[in-house]
């Protein structure tokens, strides 16, 4: 059997080996170059699977900040409108409490004594009652009936 020797060139001095060893290193070292590879692929599915999860969380916490950050601003108009609600029923408030003052002040100034006898007796034709037209009732005992204020 015939042996060929090939010149390999190494870290050390060159030497010939022969052609099956050769080609044993030289499949060792595809091996080798294909784990490498296998293992290299391996890590760079893991690293992207950590990327794809962090892109995933940032998303999801965008989502949550941006729904958040809208819940607030609704919540911000709600209480504008409440506010102006309000003011606009405290100004009705004011403007009835004024209406009934300046009404309650026309009542006590046309319910006086002189005016409401100037009207009766100028408008409606009334006179006073002559003392044949009085009549008088004695109450032996109380009649009336009385509410207790609680």
């Amino acid at each position: 059997m015939r042996q060929t020797y090939i010149f390999e060139r190494g870290s050390e001095a060159h030497e010939f080996v022969p052609e099956r060893e050769h080609e044993e290193r030289q499949r060792r070292k595809r091996e080798e170059e294909r784990l490498k590879c296998r293992a290299r692929a391996r890590k760079n599915a893991k690293l992207l699977k950590i990327k794809r999860r962090r892109f995933r969380l940032s998303i999801a916490s965008a989502v949550v900040l941006f729904s958040m950050f809208g819940a607030f601003v609704m919540l911000e108009n709600g209480i504008t409108a409440s506010i102006r609600n309000i003011s606009v029923a405290e100004e009705q408030i004011s403007e009835v409490k004024a209406e009934n003052s300046a009404l309650l002040s026309k009542i006590n100034t046309n319910a006086n004594l002189s005016t409401v006898k100037e009207k009766a007796t100028k408008k409606l034709g009334m006179k006073y009652a002559k003392p044949g037209q009085i009549v008088y009732y004695n109450i032996k005992e109380q009649d009336y009936m009385t509410v207790d204020d609680k």
